[in-house]
């Protein structure tokens, strides 16, 4: 009786010493990292910059500005541009497309809104998910539209001639697709995430136009200008809008 109770107490025992080993090498036992999943976050952001530049004024242009605002003398000027500076740019936003090659694949991805931001200030638009791949013949679009109520841009600044401010205010309707091309982006197993930065030139818009590219009305001191994209697609302040924007994707 005595054996058999001794060699249940060493059993027990033997068996306490292998389960403390086996805890102690489990628990010093290097655990993997769970693996990316390749994915990476792109967040995008809007500004306008070069909010002052200048406008060339053509014989068409002088003669129909003199019409608008009641003075004939301006026409007379043999040669003359016009000083723009920009107060504020506010675009009602409704939605960033992103579209690029990734090998034979076709990558469109969008963030939908409706929210008016004033764009001399950087503000964010959303964030786009990009899969592990490398990115080519990358596009971005921010489409802005809107109406008489909620215009697509709003437009607020002054026009210098002659040592005088003149305010002047542009407001557009309808569809207009602002457009970007981008290099390459790569994303890798690290999941880095990217910066997304999107510029509108405005002085870069300025100088697509002459001051015969716009119409509009002089009342109260003011110069407003009307344009519907969806009804005048050819208008220069609109091209001149879509193709002056630019991209720039920087990792964190």
């Amino acid at each position: 009786m005595k054996k058999s109770f001794f060699q249940l107490c060493a059993a027990m025992t033997l068996v306490a010493v292998m389960f403390a080993a086996c805890s102690k090498q489990s628990s010093d036992e290097t655990v993997a990292p769970p693996a990316k999943d390749g994915k990476a976050t792109v967040d995008y952001q809007i500004q306008a910059v070069n909010p002052t530049g200048s406008v060339a004024a053509d014989a068409a242009g002088k003669e129909r500005l003199g019409r608008i605002m009641n003075d004939p003398s301006v026409a007379s000027f043999p040669s003359l541009r016009f000083d723009f500076t920009w107060d504020s740019i506010k675009i009602r936003f409704r939605e960033l497309k992103f579209e690029a090659k990734n090998g034979p694949d076709e990558i469109n991805l969008s963030v939908k809104s409706d929210r008016f931001i004033d764009i001399l200030d950087s503000t964010e638009l959303g964030s786009i998910m990009l899969p592990l791949g490398n990115f080519q013949q990358v596009k971005l679009y921010v489409r802005v539209q809107g109406d008489t109520v909620k215009p697509a841009f709003l437009m607020n600044g002054r026009i210098t001639w002659r040592g005088t401010d003149i305010p002047v205010i542009v407001m557009v309707t309808g569809k207009v697709e602002l457009t970007a091309t981008g290099k390459d982006v790569s994303i890798g197993t690290d999941g880095i995430t990217f910066d997304g930065k999107l510029k509108l030139d405005l002085n870069l818009v300025m100088t697509k136009l002459q001051i015969g590219d716009f119409t509009g009305s002089f009342t109260g001191g003011k110069l407003v200008l009307k344009i519907d994209a969806d009804l005048d697609s050819n208008n220069k302040l609109k091209a001149a809008l879509e193709t002056s924007m630019s991209v720039e994707h920087t990792p964190r």
